[in-house]
This record gives structure tokens, C-alpha cells and sequence, in this order.
């Protein structure tokens, strides 16, 4: 019986198959990593907007989310009884090369009251390096989307 294996001529052809592959898919990789970032980016958003109205309901106070527009996080703030804000908690930070575009909320804060309705309300833009946004939308009721 005779064994054959690979000439070195066969080898190399191999690898630079390979290695062209890999340059080519490389660039779609990190297109695509960078937009689900920008998806789980609006994901966590959303969600923390839903605990700042789930707070706002157990605590029979104001809460709201105040975002630092052209930054890249956002700040819980809870209403105290003179009316005035105070954070609540550490500022959530987005992932690296997300940024908060714009926010039309009145004072770049989506507000909820105790009956879960919206105080202020609006639109939460983000953006990533590539210029690829999503938005969150925030409904007078209260109701948040992605688009």
C-alpha cells in the first residue's frame, strides 16, 4: 500500500487560498460585528429604559434616564420630593464605538410617572463608527421600539 501526502508546491497553494479567503471575509466580520454591537446597543437601552417605568411604578415616584448626547452613556436619576433629579446608580456606559447622536426628549431625559405613562418623551438616536444608526422611540404611554 503507498501513502501519499502533500507536496510542499500543494501546501503553499493551500495557505494562500486560505489566507485570501480570510482577507477577504475580514472586513464583512468587523462590518457585522459592528452593528450588532449597534443592535445590542439599543437593546440594553430599551431595557433599561423598561426598569427606570418598572421603578417608576414600584416607587410611586418620577424616574427617568437622562442621556449625554454626543457621549456614550446615560444616567437612572430618581425624583426626590423637592422635584429635583438624582442619580440612581453608576452611569451605564455603551460599547466601545457607540455613541448617543441625539435624544428629543425634553433635557435629553426620557421621564416616566408613577402610573408607568411618560412624562417626557421622544427619540434616542445612536450611532456607531460607521456611521449606522438605530433609534429607540419613546410614545407618550410609554411604549418603546427600535427602528
Amino acid at each position: 500500500m503507498h501513502v501519499r501526502g502533500l507536496t510542499i508546491l500543494e501546501l503553499l497553494v493551500a495557505l494562500a487560498l486560505l489566507g485570501t479567503l480570510a482577507a477577504i471575509a475580514l472586513p464583512n466580520v468587523t462590518a457585522l460585528r459592528s452593528r450588532w454591537q449597534l443592535s445590542a446597543a439599543a437593546r440594553q437601552v430599551v431595557m433599561d429604559l423598561k426598569v427606570a417605568r418598572t421603578r417608576a411604578i414600584a416607587d410611586v415616584a418620577n424616574h427617568r434616564v437622562r442621556f449625554a448626547v454626543q457621549g456614550s452613556s446615560y444616567q437612572a436619576q430618581r425624583q426626590g420630593p423637592d422635584g429635583s433629579y438624582a442619580n440612581d446608580g453608576v452611569p451605564v456606559a455603551l460599547p466601545d464605538g457607540i455613541a448617543i447622536d441625539a435624544c428629543t426628549a425634553t433635557a435629553a431625559a426620557v421621564g416616566f410617572r408613577p402610573q408607568g405613562n411618560a412624562s417626557t418623551f421622544g427619540t434616542i438616536t445612536l450611532r456607531n463608527d460607521a456611521g449606522a444608526q438605530r433609534r429607540i422611540v419613546v410614545d407618550m404611554v410609554g411604549r418603546m421600539r427600535i427602528e
